[in-house]
């Protein structure tokens, strides 16, 4: 009878930094553009506001979306 290897510690690593770059990535990115329009347009921090909450959303949904595809949730 063949033993079963031990899990590896690098998947589990590897599905963290995962979900840190798909939450952190179109945050800053909605945030420089947020920034960019308030300067363009002189309002100030409603655009860098918005774009922020619309990143932290589109980042969430597509931590959920990799986590439900990896199988943890």
């Amino acid at each position: 009878m063949k033993q079963k290897p031990p899990p590896s510690v690098w998947g589990p690593l590897a599905l963290v930094g995962q979900l840190g770059f798909s939450i952190a990535t179109p945050t800053i990115l909605l945030a420089i553009l947020g920034n960019y329009l308030d300067g363009r347009f002189h309002t100030a921090p409603l655009f860098i506001l918005l774009g922020l909450l619309l990143g932290l959303i589109s980042g969430i949904y597509g931590a959920y979306r990799l986590l439900k595809g990896s199988g943890v949730l």
